[in-house]
């Protein structure tokens, strides 16, 4: 089968190569899904420059969620061959969804809906699925309240502002580019912050009446921790999502959380109880049956190009880049 795979940390055109190398063989709990689409997210760029702290050493291939066709199973793996379904893959044993087969465990794993295009498939486990967990099974979100969010232009930000309004909450989007305040808007934001125009804090409250924001949902990191955590209300929750803005996520001192009265939560799709996880496919499916949520791509790429598609993630991004790697008729 064809990988790409970099033999060593690097720029990822420089140092990802299309090569032959045996398809996998699944163990208990995982299957091999010939991959039909790919998510192309910031975390693969950083495994492939030596960033990601799930990858230390090389070779990899990246490529952390798919949508595929099970083509085989270990024992306890709860979907049949022949299956399309959303997974995570075992990246960090160099069995990357960048590749016509990969490796992918059953924990988090949901079927792909019928009516669910592999583009939008793809991605949706680490953008929607993520942010049920984080606004409904954590922070317990109500119609009403207020969210902030940091990162509001990237791929899991966007698809939180816009799962956020179909639930009837008022978003604030932060960005850093003033140029991508529209696009925010586009996705639902009623108000969207230039993080060069002054202090978060003030702004925010002064969104709020004063009060702060009820929710914080924090895709960026330690970057921005501190100015979101002055920025929270009084009971409010902060859901640690990602370290787009950095390397790390953010260190929230037990003082400041006794002190701002706030909880803090993480929110990950493999990380919930049936129950949870079975809720959100029902609902998440009803809102993109009706059209209420849909997957923002600013580009689906073709297979050969993925290198140079890496290249761009970052700030050059509006949304979710999906590799086409595959066929349902294959």
């Amino acid at each position: 089968m064809k990988a790409w795979r970099a033999e060593t940390f690097g720029k990822p055109s420089d140092v990802l190569r299309l090569v032959d190398v045996d398809v996998p063989v699944p163990g208990p709990g995982e299957a091999l899904l010939r991959v039909l689409a790919a998510n192309i997210g910031l975390p693969d760029r950083m495994m492939l420059e030596g960033r990601y702290f799930l990858v230390p050493t090389p070779p990899v291939t990246p490529g952390q969620e798919v949508v595929g066709i099970v083509e085989a199973a270990g024992r306890g793996y709860p979907f049949p061959i022949g299956t399309r379904v959303i997974g995570g893959t075992n990246f960090t044993s160099g069995s990357g969804g960048l590749a016509e087969y990969c490796l992918s465990p059953g924990r988090g794993a949901v079927p792909a809906s019928d009516d669910m295009p592999d583009e939008h498939a793809a991605a949706f486990l680490g953008t929607f699925h993520v942010a049920y967990v984080g606004l409904v099974n954590r922070a317990r979100a109500r119609p009403g309240e207020s969210l902030l969010v940091l990162g509001g232009s990237g791929g899991t930000g966007s698809t939180a502002i816009q799962l956020a309004k179909a639930l009837g909450l008022t978003v604030i989007a932060t960005v850093r580019d003033g140029k991508k305040a529209a696009y925010c808007r586009q996705q639902g934001a009623d108000h969207v912050i230039d993080l060069g125009t002054g202090s978060l804090d003030a702004q925010v409250r002064a969104l709020t009446g004063g009060k702060g924001a009820d929710i914080v949902y924090d895709t960026v990191g330690s970057t921005l921790a501190d100015q979101a955590l002055d920025a929270i209300a009084i009971g409010g929750r902060y859901i640690l999502i990602g370290f787009a803005g950095g390397s790390a996520f953010p260190t929230v001192e037990p003082f400041k959380i006794l002190t701002h009265g706030i909880s803090v939560t993480g929110a990950l799709h493999s990380v919930r109880t049936a129950e949870e996880r079975d809720d959100a496919i029902t609902t998440l499916g009803r809102l993109f049956s009706e059209g209420k949520i849909s997957m923002p791509i600013d580009k689906i790429i073709p297979f050969a190009e993925v290198p140079e598609a890496l290249d761009r993630l970052g700030g050059a991004v509006n949304g979710k880049l999906i590799a086409r790697i595959g066929d349902q008729r294959s």
